[in-house]
């Protein structure tokens, strides 16, 4: 399985970033909600860059 690290923003207009890794081939943008320290709440969160593509270890494709 290929998983793509990706950079999620909170959209709580706080700038606070977070890597997180999604499906390669998904064909949408990763979404997730998550605590944000700087607004003391769980606000959501959404993917604003790609980083890299990564193997799974132990996969053989």
């Amino acid at each position: 399985v290929r998983m793509t690290m990706v950079l999620v923003e909170s959209l709580a207009g706080t700038g606070h970033t977070r890597l997180a890794f999604r499906p390669r081939n998904s064909p949408t943008k990763k979404e997730l909600l998550a605590f944000d320290p700087l607004v003391q709440q769980e606000v959501l969160y959404r993917e604003v860059k790609k980083i890299r593509t990564l193997r799974k270890h132990g996969s053989s494709d």
